[in-house]
């Protein structure tokens, strides 16, 4: 159970943490989700995505969704960028680890993590579409 002291420390800690209050600190934030590009939640190459979703349709031997393809297709491109980043970085590495390296390496695993769901998820979603 919380006692109210901690409510009234929590409650005072969170008036002094809202962000940043300058013009400069406000912009740095809001480039933080830009520093690779993993974050963002559309790929930037649609033309590539419908490709791949229409090679999956027309791969599995069965009718599927198109809402499913993308969506296969678009975890396979993440997948795809997530490993050609790693790949980047480890060779980043052979000139000499550096910590914000690897850092950025463990980092990775949080997207890779996140796409290997998202494909497991639609490829349950595929096996009851056929059922």
């Amino acid at each position: 159970m919380v006692s109210i002291r901690q409510i009234e420390a929590n409650r005072s800690n969170a008036k002094r943490s809202t962000g940043p209050k300058t013009a400069v600190g406000k912009t740095r934030s809001s480039r933080n989700a830009l520093r690779h590009g993993l974050a963002r939640s559309i790929i930037s190459d649609p033309p590539e995505v419908e490709n791949l979703a229409v090679a999956i349709a027309s791969g599995l031997g069965h009718p599927i969704t198109p809402d499913a393809a993308m969506a296969l297709a678009r975890s396979k491109l993440a997948l795809l960028r997530i490993r050609s980043l790693r790949q980047a970085m480890l060779g980043a590495l052979l000139n000499g680890p550096l910590a914000a390296d690897l850092k950025g390496l463990q980092g990775l695993e949080r997207y890779d993590r996140a796409a290997l769901v998202q494909q497991k998820r639609t490829l349950r979603l595929l096996s009851f579409e056929r059922e």
